[in-house]
């Protein structure tokens, strides 16, 4: 049986456009100026391989090696898509000034465009903390970071100091992130009330796919009474829906309320097509209902493409339930693995039995008994009856010796011995 599937939320967001160092500053040592002042117009002139030759170049002599050179050479590369060589040069920055803020943040994005996610999210961070206006974004992309990197703790941190920080500026998308960080942590109780408000505030398409994804955590966390209250809310607000009777129909089951899965299903085979698996799940709560004339019609539709069979052994199951054991036995033999699986053998020596072909029923059930498992007692025993009704006293009685080797079946075969030894005496 599959379960309904809750939907998974993609973590997409665009990080903002690189912010190029400062090219002057009044504070910086005169070489390091005199740099800055040759490379301003090829980086402003968008000549970013050429400024950063220049830079590349400047930075060998000892008195050029600092910060705000190698944060304009990592904001040439980044520019230019080498993301590897940006990481290497804003690095270098971050380790010469550890408060160069700008550095921070465009080496977190340099992280995040290479999948590095969990040091892109370590960056933001620092480079939030340096901010001077502080930007909720940063945090924001600091959470998302982590989230994708999968270091959820570190996410839900990020997104838990961003609402304390910036609680007016907080988007809906971001709380959806910061669930699904809750949700990574395995902190699902955490997330439930939330989901419970994004399942009733949102609209269209997300209100669906959260109400989906609050019926999936009530299932997860064994709150099978609010699951199945919160069910059959969903169907009496959207009736014509039918993911939600589909819902209704493993929450049924697992309930063990056969009849009320079997409703549901019914209900949602006439809101949407069934796929294979759902239209076989119909049959079998048709046959467990006693209802095996529908189940036949959903059988024997499968078996038009394909000889399933698990589904032949169903649908001779459904033909033994009318009473039919001449089609029950034709639905047997299309079984190709029939002489290799005990189970079918057992199921044709009983429909044989009924029908009182006892000599194929002693075959298939000795036939069965050569197969190891737990039915091999019940299948000596079965084959040694068949055979005493047959009249081969012989053939009964070894297979009756054999069954009275199982704890389970050796009284009622000896008893059986007793009998035949009389009638053979007799």
């Amino acid at each position: 049986m599959r379960s309904f599937c809750p939907f998974l939320c993609y973590i997409c967001f665009t990080l903002g456009v690189v912010i190029v160092a400062p090219l002057q500053a009044a504070d910086l040592p005169a070489p390091v100026r005199l740099v800055l002042a040759k490379v301003g117009p090829l980086i402003n002139g968008k000549e970013y391989a050429k400024a950063a030759a220049s830079l590349e170049k400047a930075l060998t002599r000892e008195e050029n090696r600092h910060a705000e050179l190698y944060a304009a050479l990592g904001s040439c590369r980044l520019l230019k898509g080498d993301n590897i060589a940006a990481i290497k040069a804003y690095s270098q920055a971050v380790i010469l000034d550890q408060g160069h803020g700008q550095a921070w943040l465009n080496l977190a994005k340099a992280h995040y465009d290479s999948k590095q996610y969990r040091e892109a999210g370590r960056c933001f961070a620092k480079g939030y903390e340096l901010e001077s206006d502080k930007k909720a974004e940063t945090l924001y992309y600091s959470g998302a970071a982590f989230l994708m990197g999968g270091a959820h703790q570190e996410s839900i941190n990020s997104f838990e100091r961003l609402f304390a920080a910036h609680a007016k500026s907080v988007k809906s998308e971001w709380r959806e992130h910061y669930i699904h960080a809750l949700l990574g942590a395995n902190q699902h109780k955490r997330a439930l009330p939330l989901i419970r408000d994004l399942a009733v505030t949102s609209q269209g398409d997300k209100k669906a796919q959260w109400q989906e994804l609050l019926l999936h955590q009530y299932v997860q966390l064994n709150m099978h009474n609010e699951a199945q209250a919160y069910v059959r809310e969903l169907v009496d607000k959207q009736p014509g829906e039918a993911k939600w009777w589909k819902a209704m129909v493993h929450l049924q089951l697992a309930a063990n309320r056969l009849e009320d899965a079997l409703a549901a299903m019914i209900i949602s085979s006439y809101l949407a097509p069934l796929s294979r698996e759902e239209s076989r799940l119909l049959a079998d709560l048709f046959l467990q209902a006693g209802i095996p004339a529908k189940a036949v019609t959903l059988y024997t539709r499968q078996m038009e493409n394909q000889a399933d069979p698990q589904v032949l052994q169903r649908l001779a199951i459904a033909y033994r339930q009318m009473d039919n054991g001449e089609q029950a036995l034709e639905a047997l033999a299309r079984c190709k693995n029939l002489g290799s699986d005990a189970h079918l053998l057992m199921l044709k020596g009983e429909i044989c039995y009924n029908l009182k072909r006892y000599g194929e029923a002693a075959a298939s059930y000795r036939q069965a008994a050569g197969i190891r498992g737990r039915h091999q007692g019940q299948a000596w025993l079965m084959s040694g009856y068949a055979a005493m009704q047959k009249q081969d006293l012989v053939a009964s009685e070894q297979a009756l010796a054999q069954a009275a080797q199982y704890d389970k079946e050796k009284r009622a075969a000896t008893l059986a011995l007793g009998r035949l030894k009389q009638t053979m005496v007799q």
